[in-house]
């Protein structure tokens, strides 16, 4: 977790333009960040701190989901330990995002950029059937990765189903 966790701060910090500053995580205790003589404490109150330096609104149509969103990344996703957790966060995002474009608003938040980094490295080792079964999931980390400023430097996930194809061939 203790790289995950440093990892998505960082890349958020990143795509909001501010420093991070020193972010660490003692045994399993909350993330703190260090910066200019202050000192925070906790995943999502350092990324409400991020947003207040960069001055950017992407926060979406109330704090209360964003906070409900960030803290079900740093609870359930950053701590995903096991395939049937992992299996249980895709298939509820999956029925979530059946009916939506975006977690809470018309437009990325932050906690669609927060859970785009969370999901990175899950999205990226899925199988090409597995991307298919949550085909929501997919359609929607699809979309945000196509915002290179979103992306960054992570390597872009292939949702390209031509796999399927050559698994099971037509026959005629």
């Amino acid at each position: 977790m203790t790289i995950n966790v440093i990892k998505c701060l960082s890349q958020i910090a990143s795509y909001l333009k501010v420093n991070p500053g020193k972010i660490t995580l003692e045994s399993s205790t909350a993330p703190t960040r260090s910066f200019n003589s202050t000192v925070i404490t906790g995943f999502t109150s350092i990324i409400f701190q991020f947003l207040k330096e960069s001055n950017c609104d992407i926060t979406g149509l109330t704090g209360a989901e964003i906070r409900q969103w960030l803290e079900y990344c740093a609870v359930y996703i950053l701590n995903a330990d096991s395939a049937q957790s992992v299996e249980q966060i895709l298939k509820e995002l999956n029925d979530l995002l059946s009916s939506k474009t975006y977690l809470v608003a018309f437009q990325p938040s932050i906690a669609d950029v927060t859970l785009f980094y969370c999901l990175h490295n899950i999205m990226a080792n899925l199988s090409y059937l597995d991307k298919e079964k949550y085909l929501n999931v997919s359609r929607w980390f699809d979309n945000m990765q196509q915002d290179v400023s979103v992306r960054q430097k992570n390597k872009a996930v292939d949702f390209s189903t031509n796999y399927l194809t050559c698994v099971a061939p037509a026959r005629h």
